[in-house]
């Protein structure tokens, strides 16, 4: 007997569907069952991911760092299910630590109720600060460490990875998949606020 889909019937929005990672995840989440929403600027990549699971890929091409365009995604949601939000924006270079800051805590605080509806939950991806690591990527991994505490304190379902650089090199997206949609499923709705660091130096399958 086939295992059911642990997605099946499942919506799912993901923010940074370009980034290889966040790649990963949709095709992940639609071979999945779940049918998936792909945030990006980059359209033609949206529209080749897509490609690959027609009828449960949606691509949406959007500047991450609009807020006005992220209101009107998030009202376009209030009425209908959601199960999960996938934050890989920050994974991407080059944005700013306060348009960070400012998407990921209006997306997940408009979008906690909807998400309490269906039990789902938000998880947060970005890269970790390595020792040695700039002011600047060390400032954004602390700032991103303490919003995700600051929401889930708030009520919002919410955990982060913070990826260290074994798992932002080809062949690491898999591990991702595994950790971000295991802290998705009903079983991990007891822990939030969390943040778990994946391919730290001395991590079993990253040595």
């Amino acid at each position: 007997m086939a295992k059911p889909a642990l997605f099946a019937a499942r919506n799912c929005l993901v923010l940074g569907a370009a980034h290889p990672v966040g790649q990963a995840l949709c095709l992940r989440l639609a071979a999945q069952g779940g049918f998936v929403v792909a945030l990006d600027t980059a359209e033609d990549v949206l529209q080749t991911l897509a490609s690959q699971h027609p009828s449960r890929i949606a691509p949406l091409a959007l500047d991450l760092g609009d807020t006005a365009s992220l209101k009107r995604l998030a009202e376009d949601w209030q009425n209908d299910p959601l199960h999960l939000v996938v934050l890989a924006h920050p994974l991407h270079a080059g944005l700013l630590l306060d348009d960070l800051l400012a998407s990921v805590s209006l997306l997940v605080r408009r979008l906690a109720p909807v998400l309490a509806r269906a039990e789902g939950a938000a998880v947060l991806i970005y890269p970790a600060a390595e020792p040695g690591a700039s002011p600047e990527k060390r400032a954004t991994a602390q700032a991103l460490a303490a919003l995700t505490e600051a929401l889930a304190e708030g009520g919002a379902q919410i955990n982060a990875l913070a990826l260290h650089p074994a798992v932002l090199t080809p062949g690491g997206e898999a591990r991702v998949c595994q950790l971000a949609l295991m802290m998705a499923l009903p079983l991990a709705q007891a822990v939030s606020g969390a943040v778990m660091p994946v391919g730290r130096p001395g991590s079993r399958g990253f040595d």
